[in-house]
């Protein structure tokens, strides 16, 4: 486990209130750990002291956004789809959801984006020997 939900409460969010319940917090940061060993290279899983504030605070928020896409994916599931167009009375619009962080090619520009942020700079990103 990169960071427990103890570390989340209280040096991540630091008086915030808490996205991801404490229930569901162990499977979600389970599903971080393994996006970030993709990115890493599984130098993390390899070696414990690499676990920083950086990676601590990168899983937290990777945890928090892997939790709320789910959320919204069963939302969207449980109202019959996602409503891209409408028309009514005369009036009409469309909704462009390409850009979304809830589609899953929005949610993976996120994660790189998060990791990037926050592991640029470490090395973990190397790819290089």
């Amino acid at each position: 486990m990169y960071v427990n939900y103890g570390y989340y409460e209280s040096k991540y969010l630091l008086g915030r209130e808490p996205t991801v319940p404490e229930d569901d917090f162990l499977f979600w940061e389970k599903q971080t750990e393994r996006i970030l060993n993709q990115y890493t290279f599984g130098r993390l899983n390899a070696d414990t002291g690499l676990l920083s504030d950086e990676v601590k605070d990168c899983a937290c928020e990777l945890t928090e956004l892997l939790y709320q896409a789910d959320k919204s994916t069963q939302q969207v599931i449980a109202q019959g789809g996602v409503l891209q167009s409408y028309s009514n009375d005369g009036e009409s619009g469309t909704f462009d959801l390409s850009q979304s962080t809830f589609t899953e090619g929005g949610k993976a520009k996120k994660i790189r984006e998060i990791i990037h942020r926050h592991l640029g700079n470490t090395g973990l990103l190397y790819r290089g020997v």
